[in-house]
């Protein structure tokens, strides 16, 4: 069992780095969002990211110092949540007066930004700021892509 006083001071303080650069990369996935005209904007998507790092982060310290117990854990209850969060984004703006289904693309977009949080959480601050990189670009020509196809329909 993990007890309070034996988490260091500098691991905490790296849990919260990781949080802020969580944050950061989030609210870049956020402001092309808002950009775009869609919900789920920047303090949505740094919420996310920073919530999600901090998550598995403090999982994978208690982890390291559990004698029993399953750190991957802390990847699940991301997951899950995060699917509950995406299902309620889906839903709303389904019911907001359009037919069929809307949100989806939002909803995806607040999964791949928790898991850019699980990447700065499990140290891989490189690899989730490569990911934030192909989320933008992903976001940013799809979007240019779709408004050039439908201006010559």
């Amino acid at each position: 069992m993990v007890h309070l006083h034996s988490v260091d001071l500098w691991q905490q303080a790296a849990v919260v780095i990781n949080a802020v650069i969580a944050a950061v990369l989030g609210s870049l996935i956020g402001w092309e969002r808002d950009r775009a005209g869609k919900s789920a904007g920047p303090r949505t998507m740094a919420l996310v990211c920073a919530s999600s790092a901090v998550i598995v982060a403090i999982g994978a310290a208690v982890g390291a110092e559990a004698q029993f117990g399953d750190p991957t854990r802390a990847l699940h209850a991301v997951v899950t949540g995060i699917g509950f969060l995406g299902a309620g984004l889906i839903f709303t703006n389904t019911r907001a007066g359009s037919s069929g289904i809307g949100g989806v693309t939002t909803a995806a977009t607040v999964f791949t930004t928790a898991t850019v949080g699980v990447g700065v959480g499990l140290g891989f601050q490189v690899a989730a700021a490569g990911l934030t990189l192909v989320i933008l670009v992903i976001l940013r020509s799809t979007q240019v892509i779709e408004a050039t196809t439908n201006r010559h329909d």
